[in-house]
């Protein structure tokens, strides 16, 4: 099975950015910021992204989408 980054999840389901915002319940620069790794989300988001991926039978580990580890270093979304 493969694993997705976040970027290769949200084009593989060929939806846009603004779509998918709109279902997880964040903004367009927010949803940038993550993918590229530039933030760690908060929790319910993170959540949210999982689940609407894991919807569209795409993996994504959550690990790629929340990092405890990192939390500290990076500034929430």
């Amino acid at each position: 099975m493969k694993r997705w980054t976040l970027y290769e999840a949200r084009l593989e389901t060929g939806k846009t950015a603004e779509e998918i915002c709109e279902a997880v319940g964040c903004t367009r620069p927010t949803l940038y910021r993550v993918e590229a790794g530039e933030v760690v989300p908060k929790r319910e988001l993170a959540r949210s992204l999982f689940r609407f991926y894991r919807r569209r039978r795409i993996h994504v580990p959550l690990a790629h989408i929340y990092d405890p580890e990192f939390a500290g270093q990076i500034r929430a979304a």
